[in-house]
């Protein structure tokens, strides 16, 4: 069974503070090594044996070399320190790159899956990508044209506001003109009315002297 970057990192974290636990004091003594062995001896049997144990042994080769070189036992405990320091950063970057990719993952997936269903239902409604852009075209076209008519619309309505200004204005003389023409036409009934009955008047004597002679009897 193999083991992932982030259990590598957890073992190597483990040993390093097994390490530390060991080699935090400056003098040694059989309890602490007990007790690494002790914590070395608890991981055996399992697939993280071979890590722990390697890292023991480089921490306590660390710390001899470092004993050798300074003098003095526990001379390696600030580079000890220093290496759990990185070893902690680095897994918290791996976590956080880790979280990031899974994060992006999950996104790319519903995409996908988005996709696969608007696929399904254009196909359920018997459309393509071809006619869909189509439809789009025309209804920009359509757009348009909407926009051209709304401007002459607006022309028109500028122009119809301006008549309507002007009809306004001549309304009172157009009232005007229609009083005076029932004016006139009132009188020329009159003069017409006075017409016939001076007509009439002058064609009535002459009308009655015609029968007068007609009725007188010579016989």
């Amino acid at each position: 069974m193999k083991l992932s970057a982030c259990a590598l990192i957890a073992q190597q974290v483990a040993t390093t503070l097994f390490a530390v636990c060991c080699f935090a004091s400056r003098k040694t003594n059989p309890r602490d090594e007990l007790k690494c062995a002790r914590g070395s001896k608890s991981f055996r049997g399992t697939e993280t044996e071979r890590p722990l144990r390697w890292g023991v042994s480089v921490a306590e080769d660390d710390a001899e070399d470092d004993a050798e070189d300074d003098g003095g036992p526990g001379s390696g405990d600030e580079d000890v320190l220093t290496s759990l320091g990185a070893s902690y950063r680095a897994w918290r970057v791996y976590h956080r790159e880790k979280r990031a990719h899974d994060y992006t993952k999950s996104r790319l997936v519903d995409a996908i899956r988005r996709e696969a269903w608007l696929v399904k239902q254009l196909a359920r409604v018997g459309g393509s990508a071809e006619s869909i852009e189509r439809t789009l075209m025309a209804q920009e076209d359509l757009q348009a044209q909407y926009q051209e008519n709304s401007g002459r619309l607006l022309e028109a309505e500028t122009a119809t506001s301006y008549w309507k200004s002007q009809c306004q204005e001549v309304l009172p003389e157009l009232a005007a003109s229609n009083l005076e023409n029932q004016r006139l036409t009132e009188e020329l009934r009159m003069v017409k009315k006075v017409a016939v009955v001076t007509k009439s008047r002058r064609y009535l004597p002459h009308e009655s002297k015609k029968r007068a002679y007609s009725d007188i009897n010579f016989g």
